[in-house]
């Protein structure tokens, strides 16, 4: 797996150092202004969430449907933020419901961007990414099974959506993906409807949500360039020793 993610020489946008940086001091910036100015301004640290959640009991049934069926198409249609959508669920529903009808939205996308990519796209891979390119993807899903799906949803630089249509292309089987997909999900998911929750309480506690979010993108980041550091160490040493006359070269 070290090979196919690290080999790369461009490094993913969400993990370049400046943009790292750039994401954490606007955010430590954002919430110190906030905190200022609402404490100077004697403003409230939460938002009426009431009218909202009248208007959408109101809708019966059709609240929580219409609700999946937005979530599942943000999925489909990969460039519709959700982070906005599951902070809706969180004020309308709170944490345990939101969470629900989320994941079922989430679900339902999911499913339907892995078989149109599969139906549509997976015959003509290799002349979208090239023939090495798709033969690595598959010895990457093959070797790694549902764990490489997994770790793609939790990491917050990850979009969700773009994970479905990938795994769509690759010889990964349908409940591996589903399985993999509902528990990486669940953990961001419910982080993000909290913090939508929180919005009709405290801003606070969104903020701290927020703050799990920018953390977990350095956190990522340091991961990346620690484990690309191991590898280039351990390819620069393969590469002397086989470079090296017999005898010559001892590994410690």
């Amino acid at each position: 797996m070290d090979d196919f993610i690290y080999e790369g020489e461009e490094t993913p946008l969400l993990m370049r150092k400046r943009v790292v940086a750039g994401i954490v001091v606007a955010f430590v910036a954002i919430v110190a202004s906030y905190l200022a100015i609402s404490e100077y301004y004697g403003l409230s640290y939460s938002v009426d969430a009431q009218p909202l959640r009248d208007w959408v009991e109101d809708q019966g049934a059709l609240g929580p449907i219409g609700f999946i069926l937005l979530m599942a198409v943000s999925v489909l249609f990969a460039p519709i933020p959700n982070a906005p959508i599951f902070i809706a669920a969180g004020l309308i529903w709170g944490p345990f419901l939101g969470t629900a009808y989320s994941m079922a939205g989430m679900m339902l996308g999911s499913i339907m961007a892995f078989y149109v990519s599969r139906w549509f796209g997976r015959r003509h891979i290799h002349r979208l990414i090239g023939r090495k390119a798709a033969d690595r993807l598959d010895v990457l899903v093959e070797t790694m099974g549902g764990r490489v799906i997994f770790w793609a949803r939790m990491l917050p630089v990850v979009n969700f959506d773009w994970i479905s249509f990938v795994a769509g292309l690759t010889t990964i089987r349908f409940w591996p993906f589903f399985a993999a997909s509902l528990l990486g999900m669940l953990l961001p998911t419910t982080v993000a409807v909290v913090a939508g929750d929180a919005l009709g309480k405290d801003v606070r506690v969104t903020l701290a949500m927020a703050g799990l979010w920018v953390g977990g993108i350095a956190g990522s980041a340091i991961f990346f360039y620690e484990r690309r550091r191991r590898q280039q160490k351990r390819r620069a040493i393969a590469l002397a020793t086989s470079a090296a006359p017999p005898g010559e070269f001892r590994s410690s």
